[in-house]
């Protein structure tokens, strides 16, 4: 009997098999009726690293291992920025564009005082520098003959400027205002490379780049106005006939002189 008894209890305590239907159905629509959870959102893109250039002229000495430690830039990024310079063969004087990131900045060292040449120096008339033009942004640097053309090859490499040909001693003149960021003697006796060489910073991201001079008539600092003379044509061992190298940076990066002077 209680046997029978404990088999009725558990019997009457047991779930009918419509309510555990009714408690699977409830589960399911609970589980229907939840919010999905949002996937995670996509990592955010990485930082856009954005490089400034920095216009630096080589000096004794250098290389572009040296140069590269100096700005905190491996010497491969610098050839890189620099299409056709040859690494085993930089002159003293050459410009080189330095990508720079923003925190990585270094202020440039300071070079040895200019040298004078002993040509005699021959004055440009300012009408031979503006052409008739007053007003222009720039002016041509000396008076004298185009002899190389923007990209024209020298040494086997096309070169990022133009060749002015006048007698030695003739006067350079700085194609607008600006700052002397720049004045390089050349140490060398058998002046191979660009020679005496100066760089002016204009408004506007600017570089005027004067090579093969012959004296510098300006130092490193120095603020100079449009037509100021700051050197005189000369030779090196890139020409055999006086010549002056032109070349103009707009920001870091060379342009033809042609497409800014009268």
């Amino acid at each position: 009997m209680r046997v029978g008894g404990h088999r009725g209890m558990y019997h009457r305590m047991a779930w009918p098999p419509r309510a555990g239907a009714v408690v699977v159905a409830l589960l399911l629509a609970g589980c229907a009726g939840a919010k999905p959870i949002p996937p995670p959102p996509p990592p955010p893109p990485p930082p856009v690293v954005q490089f400034k250039y920095e216009t630096y002229a080589v000096q004794h000495g250098d290389t572009l291992y040296s140069i590269g430690r100096r700005f905190g830039v491996p010497w491969r990024k610098i050839l890189a920025a620099n299409k056709g310079v040859d690494p085993q063969n930089l002159d003293i004087g050459q410009m080189l564009s330095i990508p720079l990131h923003e925190a990585t900045s270094l202020p440039l060292p300071p070079v040895k005082p200019p040298t004078v040449g002993p040509a005699e120096l021959k004055p440009v008339l300012r009408e031979a520098l503006h052409k008739g033009k007053p007003g222009s942004a720039f002016w041509w640097p000396t008076s004298g003959r185009v002899t190389r053309k923007f990209d024209d090859p020298v040494r086997g490499f096309a070169e990022p400027g133009i060749g002015i040909s006048a007698p030695a001693g003739t006067e350079v003149c700085a194609v607008a205002a600006g700052t002397v960021i720049a004045a390089i003697p050349d140490s060398l006796k058998h002046r191979q490379g660009w020679g005496n060489v100066v760089a002016i910073r204009h408004a506007g991201d600017v570089v005027s780049w004067y090579g093969q001079l012959d004296r510098i008539l300006v130092k490193e600092g120095q603020n100079v106005g449009k037509g100021d003379r700051i050197g005189t044509v000369g030779a090196s061992g890139t020409v055999k006939e006086p010549e002056l190298a032109l070349r103009f940076y707009k920001n870091e990066r060379p342009v033809d002189p042609l497409a800014y002077l009268p």
